[in-house]
This record gives C-alpha cells, structure tokens and sequence, in this order.
C-alpha cells in the first residue's frame, strides 16, 4: 500500500512517520521549499535519539527512512492508494488540494483530510467522486498518540468506511466511528474541562494552581490550566471558539474572557514562556507562594440538621469535634453538592457568616477543599484548614457554587452525555475516545458510573438553579438515566 501526505508540520510528518513505520510506502509532499525535506530531517533525528536509547535498532530506522518519498508536485500522488492531507485549517485551500488530487489519483484511490475542526462534508462539498472521501483525525503527536477517529462525509460509501478502518487497524491504533459534528468526538469532548475551569478561576472562586491541583488529584494526568498551556492557548482557543460558533453559541460549550485574553495578549503557554503558568525552557517555575495562613481551631462545630451527610466521617477523619446543638457562635459545617455557603445558608436561615463547606463528593480523603463565605472569620477558617492540614492537603477557596471539582467533573459528564444524546458515538466509543485522545483517568459515562448518575445529577441541578445558567442544564441522557436507575452506558430504544 502506497499512502500519500500532504502537508509536511508537525501532524503530516508524525502520520508520514506511522505510516512508514507500519510498513507502508509514504509519498510526503508539502508546498513551502524544503519543509518535506526538514521534515523528513527531524523523523530522522529522532528515530536516531530512540537507537541510542535502545527503544529500537538502526536498521529500523534506516528501513522506516527508505519508505518515506519527498515529492517534487502532487503529480506524484499517481499511484497512491489512499491520501491524506493535513495543511492549513482553511476549507478553501484544503478543497483546492483535493481538486487537483482528485484529478491525478486513480478512482480507487481513498482521499481523506486530517482536519480537527472543518466538517468533512463542507471540505469535499466541491469533489465530483465523494463517495471516496473520508474524515482521519489523528492526534498530536501521531506516532505516539493511540486513537483515530473515523469521519464518514455524506456521501462516503461502505467500500471506503471499511478501506480506512482497515487502514487505521494496520497502524497499530484505534479507530472510532463519529458523527461529522462540530469537533468531532474528543475536540467536543474536552470543551467541558478546560473551560469550567476557566469560569471558576473567572469568578475567583479558586485560583488556577488550586485547581489543578484539585483536578491532577482525582487522578487527570494534567490540570486544565497546565493542558492549556502545553497545547497552547493558539490551538485550544480558536477550536473552543469554533465549536462554539457552530453550535449556535450553545451555553455548555461556552468559554471565558480570560481565554481570549491570553489568547490575544500572546500568553500562549510553552511555546511563549508564559501562560496560565511561567515556564523555563519548557519547564514550569514554581510560583512564589506566602505561607499558608494558620489560625484558631474552632473548640467544636455545629452540623446543621438535614446536611449532615458525611460530615461526621469527615469529622471523625480529622479529630473535629462536633455536635447538633448550635451555641450561636460555632461554625456551621456541610457538604453541599452543587451549592455554595451563601445558598446553604439561607436555606438554613443560618447565619451566612458562619456556614463553612467541605467538598465530600469525589475522593475527600486525598484533598480536602474548605469552603468559605464573604464574611466568614478568617481564624477559624485558617484554624480548620491548620487541623485538616496536619494529615491532608488543604485547599482553601472563596464561595462558589459546586466547588471545583463538582463543577468540573459534572461538566465533563455531561456534556460527555449530550455527546451520546445527539448519537455523535456509541456510549462505550466515547469513553474509550476521551480516555485515549485526552487522557482523562476514565471517559465522561465511566466517571457517571463511578461517582454515581443521581449525585452528577444532583450537582447539576443545584448549579442550574443557584447560577441560573443553562451551562448547567442536565443533559436528557443523563436524567433519564439517573432517574430511571439504569445503567449511564444503556443505548437508547431502537426503532
């Protein structure tokens, strides 16, 4: 099998090199002088770093090489039997590239684009032989990275679904069937994390080091802040945006203006030294930090009737005493979920001031997050943070609806839900696509699973009415299925 790549930046050289390195002839082209041959270069220069660590041997290298043609024009494409372009995000050029292929490649040959935002319909609208045109999306960087998703346009046949499935099969990766929906799977997907996040530290419920390290605690490789900044905010931006746009500026796929800041004052992450984070030569600076304010630990804490839910383990946990009878001056402690202190408060008709939450929804024992109200006694709050900390990591944050990761985590499961909902992949391709193309500890459904559908749902509900925003309106999967006591994996009825 022949394979054609046009296009020769970071993505067409990393398929370029999966496709050698799986055995496949490769015909690279790409329109500036010399970037095939750059290309081509660094592929080599790396496969040189992996012989010296023994990660594999010279004359593999050296075969893997000798597969990849750079090519003068795309004439060269002739006897390709599948291409795939990855140039510029611009539909315009990408449907001037298939207009010519389609022109020199022979009638069997499969053309597919790598593109991350653009529908495959709109890219091969123009192309008389559509029915052969499909949608490949690999991931940065292609040679390490797992998952494909597999985009079929209108009018792909069968004959070419099974031609680039067998094809993706043959690298060694997997490959995921998705709806052509704005974002695909995992683009779409991954909206939810990055920009709750966003909105938390907005508001200034919680700062961006916090929340990262709320989040990398439950077990997610980075926080949303420290991913921002290692795929840059120039991508992460403009496709968030994009996703936004074509879904008619739906409010859970909505983003901050702290994002197009960065976005627009060239705070871009890595790449610049600065983003959410400082970084040295592609390492992150610690940032300065004041010590941990300490105070007065309060002799005892009231749990208030009715949200007590797991406040006496907790308490239990940490050596706080604690009693029923409020003496009108202890601090009241509850475990909301999706609620802030100010709104547990006047439910209570307690006194504002004194309402304190702790987060007991996902995995306390590992990291406590210490919730306090405008108004509150900083002795006390530090004084209880001081305790806690003895044992545990504290994190102390203003009040906020839903926390950090209530929030956060509600968010990804459902708009992980709504994927399913709108049939964009099956239930178990869109855990396996998240867990493989974002790297999250387990995909949306799987964390509904874990945590529970009816308390995703309850967070949800109780941040749709204490914030007012249809950001938080629960997606009909998952209501239905929280409600129902079904599986979050069950499919819909079949017709």
């Amino acid at each position: 099998m022949t394979v054609g790549v046009v296009g020769a930046g970071a993505m067409g050289s990393g398929i370029a090199r999966l496709a050698a390195g799986s055995g496949r002839d490769v015909v690279l082209y790409d329109a500036r002088d010399g970037a095939a041959q750059q290309a081509v270069a660094k592929i080599g220069a790396s496969l040189a770093r992996q012989v010296e660590k023994n990660k594999t041997t010279q004359d593999a290298a050296d075969a893997l090489l000798a597969r990849i043609t750079v090519a003068p024009s795309l004439e060269s494409f002739a006897p390709c039997d599948l291409v795939i372009e990855a140039v510029i995000e611009d539909p315009a050029v990408k449907q001037t590239v298939f207009g010519e292929l389609e022109g020199i490649v022979g009638a069997d040959c499969v053309l597919a684009t790598n593109t991350s935002s653009l529908s495959i319909g709109s890219v091969f609208r123009t192309l008389a032989t559509a029915e052969r045109s499909i949608g490949l999306h690999f991931f940065n960087p292609a040679h390490v990275m797992k998952l494909v998703e597999i985009i079929p346009g209108p009018r792909t046949n069968d004959a070419t679904r099974e031609r680039a499935r067998a094809f993706v099969e043959g690298l060694n990766r997997t490959g995921i069937e998705v709806t052509d929906t704005p974002g695909f799977l995992v683009n779409l997907a991954g909206r939810a994390y990055t920009t709750e996040a966003l909105l938390i530290a907005q508001e200034g419920t919680a700062t961006v080091d916090q929340i990262d390290r709320v989040m990398t605690q439950l077990g997610f490789p980075l926080g949303p802040f420290q991913l921002m900044d290692l795929t840059g905010v120039d991508v992460n931006y403009p496709v968030t945006q994009n996703i936004f746009e074509h879904n008619f500026g739906d409010p859970m796929l909505r983003s901050s203006w702290v994002h197009r800041y960065m976005y627009e004052t060239g705070q871009l992450g890595q790449k610049t030294g600065r983003g959410f984070h400082t970084y040295d030569n592609g390492k992150a600076v610690p940032p300065e930090h004041a010590p941990e304010p300490v105070g007065t630990a309060p002799a005892r804490v009231i749990l208030a009737p009715g949200e007590s839910d797991g406040v006496a383990e907790f308490c239990a946990a940490f050596d706080i005493a604690h009693t029923t009878t409020d003496d009108g001056t202890s601090p009241i402690l509850v475990a909301p979920f999706g609620e802030d202190c100010t709104e547990v408060a006047t439910r209570l008709g307690a006194d504002p001031t004194r309402v304190l939450a702790v987060d007991l929804a996902f995995d306390w024992r590992a990291r406590v997050t210490l919730m306090a109200p405008p108004g509150a006694d900083a002795d006390t709050v530090y004084g209880l943070a001081t305790q806690i900390r003895a044992t545990t990591p504290v994190e102390v944050i203003r009040d906020g609806a839903g926390f950090v990761a209530q929030r956060i985590i509600a968010a990804v499961v459902n708009l992980g839900c709504e994927i399913a909902q709108r049939g964009i992949a099956t239930p178990t391709d869109i855990d396996l696509g998240v867990e493989l193309g974002l790297r999250y500890p387990a995909g949306p459904l799987a964390l509904a699973e874990k945590y529970g559908p009816t308390t995703i749902d309850r967070i949800l509900d109780a941040l749709h009415r204490v914030l007012r925003d249809d950001r938080y309106r629960t997606s009909q999967w998952l209501r239905r299925r929280a409600r129902s006591g079904q599986s979050i994996h069950q499919p819909d009825f079949q017709r």
